[in-house]
């Protein structure tokens, strides 16, 4: 320390402009000091104000850069070092949920529609819902699209149809842009969606990141005014959060069902897909609070190859936010074509 303190009392005494000067920045890298270079002319700053009247020094004559650093204090006050150690830069991605505006407060939650193999009745009468309640908002929440094609499981051959596929989830779209012409609409990737993206890594890697291969320029998001919200990104509706359902893995099983086991990780106000069945569990803390989970069922083929005997059932929400953030989930079901 003494040593790059003298270092700085010999350029001082040079007259010249600490920041511009280049010896010191030489002489730095020379010597293993442990802390960066900007780290140490703060530290250095503060030790020149504390032993001001012990050890003075000649003053450096201002420069117009100097002026413009004569503020420096106040800026590291109001900004303040983020990194004070000097530690390597980091590639840590920030996760911030995707919180829906104030004005889309009137949503109609979709989900698991599965395109080619999707239910026409039961997605009919969701979309006729959706119409006669005037809803201002329309949020897909995850597997739009089957890509059984590119699928990881074993596939019958038969069925293997890639083009089609895209070319029919497409056209849903622009239906679905049709019927509701003003209204936003909102898709968020599952786990079926983003089988194109690891279809591009595992056989065609060098397209990964052009724009005109990505999910959302093959279903023609940006011409039809659809927000996409990629895979695993929680999305905030008031108070209510929603995500797909595969975010949590096999861990979302629950004896009782999907919406306990949502409950049992979310510990808050949620809803999800993915599980293709309609459920609902509330529960309220030992202070009283109330929360409740949904499960929204799926607009899809009830009887899939992949597993036929289960407990699918067809169904759609009505998600209503208010002024102050709280909510209203109305989870509906439908039986043969109707809404029940």
């Amino acid at each position: 320390m003494k040593n790059n303190v003298q270092n700085y009392l010999n350029i001082l005494n040079d007259s010249r402009d600490l920041s511009q000067n280049k010896k010191l920045e030489e002489e730095w890298h020379k010597t293993e000091t442990g802390c960066s270079l900007d780290s140490f002319k703060r530290s250095f700053m503060a030790w020149k104000k504390k032993n001001s009247h012990k050890e003075p020094v000649k003053k450096a004559r201002l420069k117009p850069q100097a002026i413009v650093n004569a503020f420096e204090e106040i800026i590291n006050e109001l900004m303040p070092e983020n990194n004070p150690l000097g530690l390597p830069d980091s590639k840590e991605n920030k996760y911030n949920p995707y919180k829906f505006p104030v004005n889309h407060n009137d949503i109609l939650f979709l989900t698991d529609i599965h395109v080619p193999y999707h239910n026409i009745p039961a997605l009919t009468a969701a979309l006729k819902y959706g119409l006669e309640n005037e809803v201002n908002t329309i949020y897909i929440n995850g597997d739009l699209i089957d890509f059984y094609a590119i699928s990881r499981f074993q596939k019958d051959p038969r069925k293997r149809d890639l083009a089609t596929e895209i070319y029919m989830a497409r056209d849903f779209l622009y239906t679905l842009r049709r019927l509701f012409p003003t209204q936003a609409i909102y898709f968020k990737a599952g786990n079926h969606d983003i089988r194109w993206d690891h279809y591009l890594i595992n056989n065609a890697s060098d397209l990964v990141g052009i724009e005109e291969f990505s999910l959302q320029s093959i279903l023609h998001l940006d011409k039809l005014n659809i927000t996409f919200i990629p895979d695993k990104q929680l999305v905030r509706m008031g108070k209510l959060v929603a995500l797909h359902g595969h975010e949590f893995g096999s861990s979302m099983f629950s004896p009782v069902n999907i919406a306990r086991g949502l409950y049992l990780r979310a510990k808050d106000n949620a809803i999800c897909g993915h599980h293709h069945q309609t459920s609902e569990h509330t529960e309220p803390n030992i202070n009283g609070k109330v929360t409740t989970c949904w499960s929204v069922a799926c607009l899809c083929e009830l009887h899939p190859d992949y597993m036929p005997i289960n407990k699918f059932t067809h169904g759609f929400a009505h998600v209503k936010v208010f002024d102050n953030e709280d909510f209203e989930v109305t989870n509906y079901r439908i039986v043969e074509g109707r809404i029940k």
